[in-house]
């Protein structure tokens, strides 16, 4: 299905957000859509991208970092098929479209979504992976339950949606926000967490994680330590959901 690209918004960091306008079908927070371009030779590639946007926004919206070990498939492979790793192909050529620019993009997919059994959530993001996590958020909001977001990044700039959701969580006070850096060194009034995310610092900032679904995006090392973490303080390990990427 042809999408246009209606909006372009750079986020820090080699981040980018963009906006796609086209017959959005519907979505659960947490699917990804497989965005379909061509490359110089006229071949047709695809690499998955899960939703930032949620299902009630007009615009179909990706958080696209900008990187070398990028991934990638080539056209007519299966939606669960293993992507190709290229040199930062694929998000090179996303981001050289331009407003007005076509894409084909197809979708939804995935099984990275919220329980609606939650009491009440935790997420947990590293880096460029808020991206579900965002729609997931608001989607949580909407719902009227309680949201704990704990978002790691290198450097304060790497926060991705920070100041949308900071202030998102000023005007909700359902929401919680923590951010964590881990390798910047910040001034001694900052209120945020200094190094990596973990099990310790999240019962920290929360006091019992009792009753709590956890939900997990980012690099494998990043979810993978935290999820221990999680189940070594006794979560139960139906309550941690997470999704790997990189």
């Amino acid at each position: 299905m042809e999408f246009v690209l209606e909006k372009a918004v750079d986020e820090g960091e080699g981040v980018r957000s963009l906006y796609f306008r086209g017959s959005v079908p519907p979505y659960k927070p947490g699917n990804f859509f497989r965005l379909h371009l061509a490359n110089s030779e006229g071949r047709k590639m695809f690499r998955p991208y899960s939703a930032a946007s949620h299902p009630s926004e007009p615009l179909l919206r990706f958080c696209i970092k900008n990187h070398a070990g990028d991934f990638l498939a080539v056209e007519g492979a299966q939606a669960s098929s293993t992507p190709i790793k290229k040199n930062g192909v694929f998000s090179s050529m996303v981001w050289e479209l331009h407003v007005g620019g076509r894409a084909e993009i197809d979708g939804p997919y995935g099984i990275f979504t919220l329980d609606p059994g939650d009491s009440e959530r935790v997420f947990i993001a590293g880096g460029v992976g808020i991206t579900p996590l965002r729609s997931m958020i608001m989607q949580t909001l909407l719902e009227g339950r309680n949201a704990t977001l704990f978002h790691s990044a290198r450097t304060l700039a790497g926060i991705t949606c920070g100041e949308e959701l900071m202030k998102l969580a000023k005007e909700n006070p359902r929401l919680k926000c923590f951010h964590a850096v881990t390798r910047e060194q910040m001034p001694i009034s900052w209120e945020g967490i200094r190094g990596r995310i973990n099990a310790e610092e999240i019962s920290r900032r929360l006091g019992a994680l009792e009753g709590k679904t956890f939900y997990i995006c980012g690099p494998p090392e990043m979810v993978q330590g935290v999820a221990q973490g999680l189940l070594a303080a006794g979560v139960p390990k139906e309550k941690v959901k997470k999704e790997e990427w990189g």
